[in-house]
């Protein structure tokens, strides 16, 4: 059996967190990187399609539908790495950790911010000539 003493459960936590929020980063670095193949391969698939038919009404379509998933995947992502860097600066708070934690979260806010207004666009209407 394991004796966690006063000491010994702080540690044990401390450890406990510091899994977590490596796991956290890895399983948002595995999210991206398939976020980033999938669009790679719907674009490709695009433009194989193009090749076989033209259709620019589709296109816009698919074009916005490639970019809506991507966008949403990388909120998705951002919003996390938000969380994993909260976790980080509670692990270790020191001045010089708050102060790179401020930056991160506002340059991450404002990119989460930009991609929602993205996301917000109105539909393209197309019309019917």
């Amino acid at each position: 059996m394991l004796d966690l003493g006063e000491g010994g459960i702080a540690e044990f936590i401390s450890h406990l967190m510091e899994y977590v929020i490596l796991t956290l980063e890895v399983i948002i670095a595995i999210f991206i990187i398939v976020i980033v193949c999938r669009t790679l391969f719907d674009i490709f698939k695009k433009h194989v399609v193009e090749l076989i038919k033209k259709d620019t009404r589709q296109e816009q379509l698919y074009n916005e539908q490639i970019v809506t998933r991507m966008l949403r995947g990388l909120l998705y992502s951002l919003d996390i790495l938000i969380a994993v860097d909260i976790l980080k600066t509670i692990m270790h708070p020191s001045p010089i950790e708050l102060f790179y934690f401020v930056v991160i979260v506002v340059i991450r806010i404002m990119l989460s911010w930009a991609m929602l207004k993205e996301l917000e666009k109105k539909p393209v209407k197309y019309n019917s000539n």
